[in-house]
């Protein structure tokens, strides 16, 4: 498990076509002060269904932490600058961006 004050790198992908991009780095930044942790952040923005395709991009947000996709997509999801993102929250709802509480557990999960 990171410990508090440890270094987590995060790739923050996204797409300008999905309005919650900004509102997703918000989150990440607090998830990481909730979480004691200091980030290598890395923000990269997907600019054609090419570069999705390359970078395995599920849709806007998209959050690696060590490399890994914090959530695992669904299988046959297709790659495209187009598509948003849907995740989870612990209650069963979905929406744009991940809780808080699973975006601290992604920032602080062994590596």
């Amino acid at each position: 498990m990171t410990r508090m004050g440890d270094r987590v790198r995060v790739e923050y992908l996204f797409s300008r076509a999905c309005p919650s991009h900004e509102e997703g780095l918000e989150r990440l930044a607090a998830a990481a002060a909730r979480a004691e942790v200091e980030l290598d952040l890395v923000v990269t923005e997907i600019l054609s269904d090419e570069e999705a395709a390359a970078r395995r991009f599920p849709g806007s947000p998209t959050y690696l932490v060590e490399g890994t996709d914090m959530v695992d997509p669904p299988v046959g999801v297709p790659f495209s600058v187009d598509a948003c993102r849907a995740y989870r929250d612990p209650s069963g709802r979905i929406g744009p961006l991940p809780h808080p509480d699973d975006l601290a557990a992604a920032l602080t999960a062994p590596a």
